[in-house]
């Protein structure tokens, strides 16, 4: 009984496919961007860090994971449009709270929307801008912390 429940719905529902003119080439779409530029990126956005830092100079060797702290944070930052970057920021290094900063730099964007910040202090990154550059993914390019970085609008 079971089987023949089974073979009737199988049959039913391709008989319903197929009087619906579908087909089976069905493609989704992605979504794509026209493109970014330095107006891309023009606003505030808030955004959470997470990762890993080691606790001195970027050693020379590899290093086993134990010797990494946890490292946290949060910022509110401001894309001016025009190349340049502020924001205030909060974080915790091992879970042990830092002074609040102020960051300062410059960014540049790329047609296919990536981009680059330096800070004033030193500070670099690479970023990708998602969402009609309503979102970034920060990756730290000067070999500090292992931090991932996300911000939205």
């Amino acid at each position: 009984m079971r089987t023949i429940t089974v073979a009737v719905l199988v049959v039913t529902l391709a008989l319903l496919w197929a009087a619906s003119g579908s087909s089976a080439r069905h493609v989704v779409q992605a979504s794509t961007q026209a493109g970014c530029s330095l107006s891309t990126l023009n606003g505030k956005y808030g955004g959470v860090w997470t990762g890993l830092i080691y606790p001195a100079a970027p050693p020379k060797q590899p290093q086993t994971i134990g010797k990494f702290l946890p490292y946290d944070g949060m910022e509110v930052s401001s894309w001016d449009g025009a190349g340049n970057f502020s924001a205030s920021d909060v974080f915790a290094v091992g879970g042990t709270p830092g002074a609040p900063a102020e960051d300062k730099g410059t960014y540049t964007v790329s047609a296919n929307c990536t981009g680059t910040l330096t800070l004033t202090n030193g500070l670099t990154f690479d970023f990708i801008l998602l969402h009609n550059g309503n979102e970034i993914r920060f990756a730290e390019t000067d070999g500090y912390p292992t931090v991932v970085i996300e911000d939205r609008m």
